[in-house]
């Protein structure tokens, strides 16, 4: 009986959270499904980031659109609302965050030195476990980290170049893109 009303409490939770069950990658369970805007955006895809020779894992990401969507250009035209979350496989160095968000932004957009120097101000370290959310609406992006939000930027053209940083012309690797997009290799 208590197993039963524990995961009832779960399972509410979940729902109040705005957020369904969903699917694992790794080890890393991301919903199926999230709320923002009062919209349901639905699992577009899972990806895994990898670094160096010896392919080590950092993080697991899950993309979440109104409309499952495999071309990118489309997804990032798109005015609909999008949330980006990330879990954290390791501990990774807020100023390793921040090397990898010039180098992103140094080969897909060149603009944005406002917006992203505040964006690396408000980046913490990642600890293993660690949840990173970029929700993205039509007026804003928001950060949060572990469901709490640590900043809000505008929306817009600044939204479009920060999601372009996975899905885009130059993502951190074309594995992590191709998940994120539910493409499989061919």
């Amino acid at each position: 009986m208590k197993l039963l009303i524990l995961n009832l409490g779960l399972i509410l939770n979940l729902i109040s959270n705005g957020q369904s069950l969903g699917v694992k990658t790794e080890g890393i369970e991301f919903p199926d499904s999230v709320l923002l805007d009062n919209q349901t955006l639905k699992l577009n895809g899972l990806g895994l980031r990898k670094a160096t020779v010896f392919k080590v894992k950092v993080y697991a990401a899950a993309l979440y659109l109104n409309e499952v969507a495999k071309d990118p250009d489309k997804i990032l035209s798109s005015k609909e609302p999008k949330t980006l979350m990330m879990k954290f496989f390791r501990d990774v160095s807020k100023e390793q965050i921040n090397e990898a968000w010039d180098k992103a932004f140094e080969s897909n957009s060149s603009q944005f030195k406002l917006e992203l120097s505040q964006l690396k101000a408000i980046m913490p370290n990642a600890k293993e476990g660690d949840l990173f959310e970029y929700l993205f609406s039509k007026d804003k992006t928001e950060f949060k980290l572990n469901r709490i939000t640590r900043g809000s930027m505008p929306g817009g053209d600044w939204g479009k170049a920060l999601l372009s940083t996975w899905i885009g012309k130059n993502p951190p690797t074309e594995e992590l893109k191709k998940g994120l997009l539910n493409i499989a290799d061919e």
